[in-house]
């Protein structure tokens, strides 16, 4: 017996005759939707390895006729047909196969209504039998998940649940793989299909009316095609069937193939940039082929926009007086001093600026090689286009800077050139991503009503993850903690080359790259934080942020910064219809403030802030103090969740403490001494100043005080000025097993910031044992009991603060806020931290538990939300505090 062979098929591909699009700008300008030659097209097709060629133009056989009049072997009629439901005018998409030129002009007559379009096809299937050696016809429904409106209708045409329900029942074939849409719809669709069966199409039967067909409705015949439109990719996806060893198939034996569902999707996915693509090939086809459109106007393209396309699409075209003129201009600009050169280019005209740029492209010959050793198409594109927009966005932000506080209009000038110019020339690629993401709404409403799951994909977005501070160390927890409980969950930032290289050149941040939970862009602009020393602004390259969370099918997008690459997430979020979180980690507004002492700036940063968690779904806070604060600068109707996290009981524990731990950092006496700790970022926002004036005027009544600083910032150098003549210990920036035995042979911690959103040092302080002492502002004081695990203290009242410590002075108060520190700590332990962000759903459904919980039983184990700490613990111990005399 014979076993079968394999044949391929693109069957879903463009020509010029796809010559009519729904789209008004198109139409304006008479772009067609092809200007693939189809005889260029079949020989491509056949390089690519179909056994069998077609054409699936828009209600058009012209192309297809085209390859049949040239004598080409192998090719039979299709089309791709715009049918619509009489009921509401909704368009969609049925290709109808093997088709005669008289069957073809019948259902184009009958396309207006897809009922009687099909019952023809199906009538015309019917007469084969009388006929075996006829054309055999299929139909299938093309892209079933993407949105389509009929523009007569206008959103009433809309594509929704109820059309793709009845398109199950009236298509028995349906294309899962189409070369212009995302690996994650294509995956999708048939998920759907596969989830059909005998009871779900007996319920949409008798829901719509409408008669399944066939033994076996619920099982879908499945094709797969390009759906190219460019001549980029013809041939790159493609339908597989099944033809009898040794013959030669015929469409005939696609059909049966078909119709026995003998018939599988492959090749290539595709998206938003493959379609993107499409149109700038379009662009660059129609300077040469627009006469192929009768009447055309065709946008006319020239100048270097024209050559950096032909250096993309066809190279060898290049003429050498092109590059010559290139190469010239490029010497000519090196020779330029600089400061000639700001002159010239202060506000300059886009249209210069994009002509100097894609010059400097052309002429850079590391650019050209990295071009050359792309051997796709789209990936070719892509490197252009995302290059040429870096650049253009790092030309304008260093004539914002440059142009500074100077010179306030020339500024905005500049803002705005930069922000129209990116526009334009990411335009395509913004077009394609939005269009594609109104698909997400009907997959959507089509999962819940066929009950398919989907496994949630989170990525964070962040602007700080390697530098030394809450926000970083907290992230990096969050990783940890989505390995444990195998929760898909990727970090993304951006940094500078040189920092790039150095953190993957670490094991523990390889590592993570390497499976892919952190991915490091490089910055397309690095610019210096004003009055912040150590920190930077980045810009990540956005088109290929946009890419990349596009193609990784994230679920939600977490912005943990709200800095440039902050936005960037959330601009990308929104073009792609994610959902979006944002958490509030630090208090920016506070911090220009200390550094600039200007109230106006603290006001403008305000604004800016409620403005974009304003823009996010969700707003997770670290605290109840925080949460009130946004509510009061008026941040109204969102959703606010508080960040359920605490502190490693196990790394943190009085255990660590060892005698004579700080001999080794200058103190030989230090049984005889209390030793106070602050451990953080030592920086202006952390009130310090205050700390060290304090600290100086409990010395004077008690010489067996001793300070600590660990930590290292950017305020080091003025506070050992002002804590100078007086016994301090700065031992920098301590890690690991050092930091907890550093916190468990302290005696007590001081933590004076105002700023702290939350605050992880006087949580780690308390489960080493340590009684803390903390402001009255920011989220630290909600990680405490004033008066039994420390002191809570008025943020820049010296003399309270002064106060507390010489209450810490003595043994006994010390020790037994130490062990109430460390009891506070164990009873409100977090097992599974960081669910707010990790997995949001089921943190809200635990929390409107722990609500109804504490209406029924006020007085509970609040182990598991610490960020509900009511006032069980001082209600059930005020007694002892009391008698205690704290």
């Amino acid at each position: 017996m014979k076993r079968p062979s394999t044949g391929r098929i693109d069957f879903h591909l463009h020509s010029y005759a796809s010559n009519v699009t729904d789209y008004y700008a198109a139409n304006s300008f008479a772009i067609p939707e092809s200007y693939s030659d189809p005889i260029a097209t079949y020989h491509e097709l056949k390089r690519q390895g179909m056994n069998l060629v077609t054409l699936t133009d828009h209600n058009s056989i012209d192309g297809v006729r085209a390859m049949l009049d040239a004598g080409l072997p192998d090719v039979f009629i299709s089309a791709e047909m715009t049918t619509s439901f009489p009921e509401d005018g909704c368009n969609i998409h049925v290709t109808i196969a093997n088709m005669t030129e008289a069957q073809f002009a019948e259902a184009n007559r009958l396309r207006p209504n897809v009922y009687e379009m099909i019952a023809f096809v199906d009538e015309q299937i019917a007469r084969e039998s009388s006929t075996p050696s006829r054309n055999k016809l299929a139909y299938f429904m093309t892209h079933p998940l993407m949105s389509t409106q009929n523009r007569p209708y206008g959103r009433e045409g809309a594509l929704s649940l109820e059309h793709i329900e009845k398109c199950l029942l009236l298509c028995n074939c349906l294309e899962v793989r189409n070369g212009t849409r995302t690996r994650a719809l294509n995956e999708f669709t048939e998920q759907l299909i596969g989830s059909l069966n005998r009871e779900a199409i007996e319920r949409l039967a008798n829901k719509h009316g409408i008669a399944p067909k066939g033994p076996t409705p619920w099982r879908k015949s499945v094709v797969a095609g390009s759906d190219d439109h460019s001549g980029i990719n013809p041939g790159q996806t493609w339908t597989e069937f099944q033809f009898a060893e040794g013959a030669k198939p015929t469409p005939n034996d696609l059909i049966e193939a078909i119709r026995r569902r003998q018939t599988l999707p492959g090749g290539a996915h595709g998206g938003p940039v493959t379609l993107a693509h499409a149109m700038l090939k379009l662009l660059h086809d129609g300077q040469k082929k627009r006469a192929l459109v009768p009447g055309g106007r065709a946008i006319k393209v020239g100048g270097p926009v024209q050559s950096l396309l032909t250096l993309v699409f066809d190279p060898a075209s290049l003429s050498w007086r092109e590059r010559l003129a290139f190469k010239g201009q490029s010497l000519a600009r090196n020779r330029v001093s600089k400061r000639f050169a700001r002159k010239s280019r202060a506000a300059e005209p886009f249209e210069k600026t994009l002509s100097r740029e894609v010059g400097a492209l052309i002429s850079d010959a590391g650019f050209r090689r990295s071009l050359a050793a792309l051997t796709r198409t789209d990936e070719r594109i892509f490197l252009v286009v995302s290059t040429l927009v870096n650049r253009l966005l790092s030309c304008y932000v260093k004539r914002i800077a440059e142009a500074g506080s100077n010179n306030l209009v020339c500024a905005i000038k500049e803002v705005v050139a930069m922000v129209s110019s990116n526009l334009l020339v990411s335009l395509p690629y913004l077009l394609s991503f939005l269009h594609q993401s109104s698909d997400r709404q009907i997959v959507r409403d089509v999962r819940r009503a066929f009950a398919i799951g989907e496994r949630e994909k989170l990525v964070l977005v962040t602007d700080t993850l390697v530098e030394v501070n809450g926000v970083s160390r907290s992230i990096r927890k969050m990783i940890a903690e989505a390995r444990r409980r195998n929760i898909d969950f990727t970090v993304v930032t951006c940094l500078g080359r040189e920092q790039r290289e150095r953190l993957c050149s670490r094991p523990e941040f390889r590592e993570l790259v390497e499976c892919g939970q952190l991915r490091i862009f490089e910055s397309a602009v690095e610019l210096d934080f004003p009055k912040y020393d150590e920190l930077k602004l980045r810009v990540p390259p956005f088109l290929e942020l946009l890419r990349y969370f596009q193609e990784q099918g994230f679920t939600k997008v977490q912005i943990s910064t709200p800095g440039t690459i902050g936005i960037a997430g959330l601009l990308a979020a929104k073009t792609l219809q994610i959902e979006t979180a944002s958490t509030y980690h630090t208090c920016f507004p506070e911090y220009v403030e200390n550094f600039t002492r200007d109230i106006s700036l603290e006001a403008l940063t305000w604004k800016y802030m409620i403005l974009f968690y304003h823009s996010v779904d969700e707003v997770v806070v670290p605290s109840k103090f925080i949460a009130r604060l946004l509510h009061e600068r008026g941040l109204r109707n969102r959703s606010l969740l508080i960040l359920d996290r605490w502190v490693d009981l196990e790394r943190f524990h009085p255990r660590h403490r060892r005698a004579a731990f700080w001999k080794d950092y200058g103190l030989e006496r230090e049984v005889e001494l209390v030793k106070f700790i602050y451990v953080g970022r030592v920086s202006i926002e952390k009130n310090l100043a205050v700390l060290a004036d304090a600290y100086r005027k409990l010395r004077e009544s008690h010489s067996s005080a001793h300070l600590i600083i660990v930590g290292d910032g950017p305020y080091r150098a003025e506070l050992e000025a002002r804590l100078s003549g007086l016994p301090v210990t700065f031992t920098g920036i301590l890690e690991g097993d050092e930091l907890s035995r550093a916190f468990a042979s302290a005696d007590a911690k001081l933590f004076p910031s105002t700023t702290d959103t939350w605050g992880n040092a006087p949580l780690e302080a308390q489960a080493s044992g340590l009684p803390v002492v903390v402001s009255d502002m920011g989220g630290p004081q909600e990680l405490m009991i004033d008066g039994l695990t420390g002191f809570k203290v008025p943020g820049r009242d010296i003399n309270r603060l002064i106060e507390a410590m010489t209450k810490l002075m003595h043994d006994s108060t010390r020790r037994r806020m130490g062990l109430e520190a460390r009891r506070f700590a164990e009873a409100n332990r977090v097992d599974d931290p960081f669910t707010a962000i990790l997995d949001s759903q089921s943190y809200r459904r635990r929390a409107k538990q722990v609500k109804q919980t504490e209406l029924a039983e006020p007085v509970r184990s609040l182990s598991a939300f610490p960020e509900l700490i009511s006032t069980r613990i001082e209600i059930d111990r005020s007694r002892e505090v009391i008698a205690a005399g704290a």
